[in-house]
């Protein structure tokens, strides 16, 4: 676990050596969950798009079902 920390990012020089390190750890943690959630998000937008499907951005009541005892009404 030696890496230095990449010459960008400056350290907290109040941190031990020992926590910059752990902090540097989970920030390029986080940072590659976010790729790939940016890349998921991605692939499906290009899959709904070579589908032809479009999926429409809604609330949660706007996405239940239309009730069948009310005539008229969705």
């Amino acid at each position: 676990m030696g890496m230095a920390p990449p010459s960008y990012l400056p350290g907290n020089p109040h941190l031990p050596p020992h926590l910059r390190e752990v902090c540097d750890l989970l920030a390029r943690g986080l940072l590659r969950l976010r790729s790939r959630a940016a890349e998921d998000l991605a692939r499906d937008a290009e899959e709904a798009r070579g589908s032809g499907e479009v999926r429409l951005h809604s609330t949660a009541r706007q996405r239940r079902h239309a009730n069948p005892k009310r005539e008229g009404v969705a």
